[in-house]
């Protein structure tokens, strides 16, 4: 687990947010064990794609990201990471998400609960929210 834990912090070190495909997400967010948290922004950003909120939404994302790391909060406990649809569209259908872009909370322990998916259609997309 140690070494899942000091790739992650050296892939932090060079970005904020981590780029996660289908590979990497089944290894650093779904296998056990893990005492991290990692929030994943599930997100369509190539232009064919037409979603025209995911390039604001991750700008915001970054900038939340950004603000975590650079604060005395830091910690190797969270980590902020994206999975885009088309670097890991077997994940968006693991998930059963047909939509972007999607924040998701997966907890270092315990099962997801429904807080831990935003809506972004009730609390927007600002890094505030």
């Amino acid at each position: 687990m140690s070494e899942k834990v000091q790739q992650l912090v050296d892939w932090n070190a060079k970005k904020s947010v981590l780029r996660l495909n289908g590979h990497k997400f089944k290894e650093f967010v779904k296998t056990a064990p893990r005492n991290y948290s990692i929030i994943v922004m599930f997100t369509a950003l190539q232009p064919q794609r037409q979603c025209v909120i995911c390039r604001p939404a991750s700008d915001e994302y970054t900038i939340l990201a950004n603000s975590y790391r650079y604060s005395s909060a830091y910690s190797n406990k969270l980590f902020f990471a994206l999975v885009d649809f088309d670097e890991g569209s077997d994940v968006f259908q693991m998930l059963r998400l047909n939509t972007a872009p999607v924040f998701m909370h997966f907890p270092a322990k315990g099962k997801q609960k429904g807080a831990d998916t935003m809506d972004i259609q009730r609390v927007g997309i600002s890094a505030e929210a």
